[in-house]
């Protein structure tokens, strides 16, 4: 076994709901005290912001000022609304319902900085002084109706506020009810599971089909033959499909189709899988993070890595270890290989990285002194057990080849951080947490505050990571979740048709439909796999042009995850991770070159001194080069059995031209 099955084996034993999440409440230890200190602020600010008229009330002088910026405190743009003329009102209501609760939760969702929150919550308060303005002087306090402004202020805080907390507390009822029906089913569930996820391992390298090599060729299409720079090809939001995202998933993808049907394949494959890694230093993908820094930490070092940003170092982690696993090459594994470059117009300010560098700063991270081992923000104070998933397969990579232990010094103290203050008390796993506020979402979040199957692709991830916690979560949703109707699945809670993509926050189910796909093929449960690929055809749009592998207005993002599902089999992204390539991959004969897309691999493999090619051609019949390598020096070689022979070089290589017309099957062998 290998040093990463042997530590993830250690959490294979699937804990009961009651043994994991919040002990008390519904909020892990940490993140409750969190949420009590925000509710208290809110509470102080709302006391402070009463304390003008209260004493006014009492017969007390007080200036109209201090009043209405007393209602400031209890509402942003309460010191306008205070002052009750009809233009301060309406700026009050924007401030209030536009730039706070849209703009400013925007910001603080996609840059991670609370000034929007209190910039504009200020800016509300000190509205107030034009209440000292005759002509803005609407507060009279003779009688009930000169507070008016202050009415219409307490009013909007309950507009405000109280949808937010109606919604926080349906969210508990829910997660309650959920908690009660998953503890009475577990051994049931559990026991379901094991009953469908019951096929088989495919043992052996495998053999494309149609559909894979489609896949594979829309791959190649979006990394192979494209000068340095070109990434136009990417599409989506920049916000949620960012580039370090397509990257990262693009080399998944790859990853798995090197390792379990191209093995003995270099090429462009691996010419692809560079590409990757390269234009993660690009600006346009590492770049966002100076503007976030700053923003968030009040930092002004845009080194992308170096502060909390595991939504990038976390996702490229596996792609950039990836590629000494399955290529035996170093050219990243030494500094300074990855020129991380945040500014276009500066390209002499960069800063460089090695896969071990990034590993390092990972490994320090999970040591905070502020979160000691807890999941790494991505946003600025914003975690995702999703981007944190990838830095520690990306961490369990390296230390498997480079026999370190990063990974044992902090798992299990990651561990109980994750199974208590990342897990509902429902037993599945949250989509997020925020380290300053503590509260689940905020005031018109854009992500949902509780959904089990909102990043159901943390359970395929967890599922290696911490084997029986993930597995458990799985459990619950396929038990609880889904269910089947004339053969189709569905989702209990809402129909396909109306979820909203959580990439392009638009009515779109692909994204959701993928990741559920590759999570079911993970675990092997074939008729929930089965089932989805008859929901991409009922709910997508392929396109109609020949060797397409595109679905109608689905993002690069999400299609990656397509391409990655055609090359998906049970425990296939597990082996990729925790036992790596195979042997022969670095000693057997090998495809070292031809051209794309002129030839298409579908399998290229070894079982020591022989090369097993099937090839297609992806253009027009014809007699295409191929370049081997790694022969025996100096060796006469045949193909299928004596139909052709040729004689490596002293170098051990050879260079063949061979018809392609359709499916052509290559067995060389030494003659």
């Amino acid at each position: 076994m290998t040093s990463a099955e042997v530590l993830t084996g250690r959490f294979a034993q699937i804990p009961r709901i009651e043994e994991t999440g919040p002990q008390k409440g519904y909020n892990g230890k940490r993140m409750a005290r969190k949420g009590l200190r925000t509710r208290a602020i809110h509470a102080v600010l709302c006391i402070l912001g009463l304390i003008p008229l209260v004493l006014k009330l009492a017969g007390v002088t007080v200036s109209p000022v201090l009043i209405a910026i007393g209602a400031g405190l209890i509402v942003p743009g309460g010191g306008f609304l205070a002052c009750a003329g009809p233009a301060t009102v309406i700026i009050g209501l924007f401030i209030c319902f536009y730039l706070w609760k849209k703009r400013a939760m925007r910001m603080n969702e996609r840059m991670g900085t609370w000034l929007g929150i209190a910039g504009f919550w200020l800016l509300g308060a000190l509205g107030g002084f034009l209440a000292g303005i005759p002509v803005f002087e609407k507060i009279r306090l003779t009688q009930w109706w000169d507070y008016s402004g202050f009415v219409i202020a307490v009013v909007c805080a309950f507009v405000l506020f109280l949808p937010y907390e109606l919604k926080v507390r349906k969210i508990y009822k829910l997660m309650k009810e959920a908690r009660e029906q998953r503890i009475a089913a577990f051994d049931e569930s559990i026991s379901h599971l094991d009953e469908v996820t019951d096929t088989p391992d495919v043992e052996g390298i495998q053999e494309l089909d149609e559909e894979g090599i489609l896949a594979a060729r829309y791959l190649y299409d979006m990394t192979v033959n494209h000068e340095d720079g070109d990434l136009q090809q990417f599409s989506g939001p920049r916000f949620l499909s960012g580039l370090q995202y397509q990257l990262s998933t693009f080399g998944y993808g790859l990853m798995v189709l090197h390792a379990k049907y191209l093995p003995n394949f270099t090429g462009y494959l691996k010419e692809g899988h560079r590409f990757l890694i390269k234009h993660f230093a690009d600006p346009r993908t590492c770049g966002y993070w100076a503007k976030q820094a700053l923003t968030g930490y009040f930092s002004k070092n845009p080194d992308p890595v170096v502060k909390a940003n595991v939504m990038l170092s976390g996702w490229m982690l596996p792609t950039c270890a990836g590629y000494y696993d399955q290529y035996r090459d170093d050219e990243f594994e030494r500094e300074p290989a990855i020129k991380f470059q945040p500014y276009k117009d500066k390209p002499e300010e960069t800063y460089d990285y090695s896969v071990k560098g990034i590993v390092d700063v990972l490994y320090r991270q999970y040591h905070n002194k502020e979160y000691p081992y807890m999941l790494i923000p991505c946003e600025p104070h914003l975690a995702f057990p999703m981007c944190n998933v990838w830095a520690l397969e990306g961490m369990l990579m390296y230390d498997r080849v480079h026999d370190t232990h990063y990974c044992e010094d902090i798992w299990d103290d990651l561990y109980d951080n994750v199974s208590h203050e990342f897990i509902e008390i429902d037993g599945s796993m949250a989509l997020r947490r925020h380290y300053q506020y503590g509260l689940r979402h905020l005031p018109a979040s854009r992500m949902p505050g509780y959904d089990p199957l909102a990043d159901v692709q943390n359970y395929m991830h967890y599922g290696m990571v911490f084997p029986g916690l993930g597995r458990r979560c799985y459990a619950q949703i396929r038990k609880h979740e889904i269910e089947f109707r004339d053969g189709l699945p569905y989702l209990k809670r809402l129909p396909w048709e109306k979820i909203v993509n959580m990439f392009t926050q638009k009515p779109d189910p692909s994204l959701q439909i993928a990741m559920l796909e590759m999570t079911a093929i993970e675990f092997g449960d074939t008729e929930l796999a089965e089932g989805l690929r008859k929901i991409e055809a009922k709910y997508l749009s392929r396109s109609k042009e020949p060797n397409s592998f595109q679905y109608k207005d689905v993002t690069s993002l999400t299609m990656s995850y397509y391409a990655f599902i055609r090359f998906a089999k049970k425990g296939y992204w597990s082996d990729v991770i925790q036992r790596g390539m195979p042997e022969t991959a670095f000693t057997g004969p090998l495809l070292a070159e031809c051209e794309y897309p002129k030839v298409i691999p579908a399998k290229a493999t070894s079982s020591g001194d022989d090369l097993e090619l099937v090839l297609y051609n992806g253009a027009e019949p014809g007699e295409q080069r191929l370049k081997l390598e790694r022969l025996k020096p100096d060796t006469n070689y045949t193909i299928n059995n004596g139909e052709k022979t040729f004689t490596a070089d002293a170098n051990g290589q050879a260079e063949l031209y061979v018809y392609l017309d359709g499916r052509t099957a290559l067995n060389i062998l030494p003659a």
